[in-house]
């Protein structure tokens, strides 16, 4: 399942995605990873939730992006749920690659049964095609 998070900067996003991953503990049977560019909400997650900061690896773009995450499944089979805050922040990515991308972490949450929740800055219509993904 992919759940996507989208509005305007300062509309609180990161507060909503931090929440959910919090709140998920409870819930949760299996291990939880938390990806951000930066360190602000790392100390607004609970200790259990793996935060990490990915400006702290060589990852640009959408398909490095992919790479670094599937790394992460391969090297861990108990990931329940993956948090990234800010994608476009995160990585570089256009408009096209951003719904490749989405369609492509669909495949990989069906496949290996793990949640995702993504949010997005956006400040001009959101794709179509990514409706589907709003929770």
């Amino acid at each position: 399942m992919v759940t996507l998070i989208a509005g305007k900067k300062g509309s609180g996003k990161t507060k909503d995605i931090v929440k959910r991953a919090n709140d998920s503990l409870g819930s949760s049977k299996g291990n939880m990873i938390f990806i951000d560019d930066d360190n602000r909400a790392m100390y607004d997650l609970h200790h259990d939730v793996r935060f990490i900061n990915l400006s702290e690896f060589p990852v640009k773009n959408s398909c490095e992006l992919m790479g670094f995450i599937c790394g992460l499944i391969s090297n861990n089979y108990d990931i329940e749920k993956i948090f990234i805050d800010s994608i476009m922040n995160t990585v570089s990515m256009s408009r096209d690659e951003l719904i490749e991308w989405f369609t492509r972490v669909e495949e990989v949450a069906k496949t290996y049964e793990i949640e995702f929740v993504v949010t997005l800055n956006y400040e001009i219509e959101l794709p179509e095609s990514l409706h589907r993904y709003l929770n």
